[in-house]
């Protein structure tokens, strides 16, 4: 079990059935709810400061075999990444820290953490209350 709780990385809001996924093979170990983008061959590495020109993708777990959020995705192995659209809620890595509700989130390594003076919004938190997270927790984010 999630040690947060959190046993999804898709929460819910306004999405297409079936989501936009893309698929490729992760160049390191990677967690569910790690973001990243694709290489053009298709294979998931995290994002260092959300700077990379390419799109943006949330790792999903692995339900085709049984793996949960917290299990990881070992080198070479399968990654399948759902694109964030605007009104959707994805549960993602966080840096250590405290987020509240309708702070704006930038992206350092794969994982989400407060806005610094030169980072690109990369989307919202949007918990019930406050979190204080450690390193690789999962919080809910929206994206605007």
């Amino acid at each position: 079990m999630a040690k947060d709780g959190k046993h999804t990385i898709h929460a819910g809001g306004v999405f297409p059935n079936p989501l936009l996924n893309r698929e490729g093979a992760a160049v390191v170990d990677t967690l569910p709810g790690t973001v990243g983008f694709f290489s053009v061959t298709d294979k998931f590495t995290a994002s260092v400061a959300g700077a990379e020109s390419a799109i943006k993708y949330v790792a999903n777990k692995d339900y085709l075999r049984c793996m949960g959020v917290d299990d990881v995705i070992t080198t070479g192995n399968l990654v399948v990444g759902i694109q964030p659209l605007p009104g959707m809620f994805l549960n993602v890595r966080a840096a250590a820290g405290t987020y509240i509700k309708g702070q704006p989130v930038a992206l350092a390594n794969g994982q989400i953490t407060a806005v610094a003076d030169d980072a690109a919004v990369f989307a919202y938190i949007e918990e019930d209350k406050s979190v204080t997270a450690v390193a690789d927790d999962l919080v809910r984010v929206v994206f605007k």
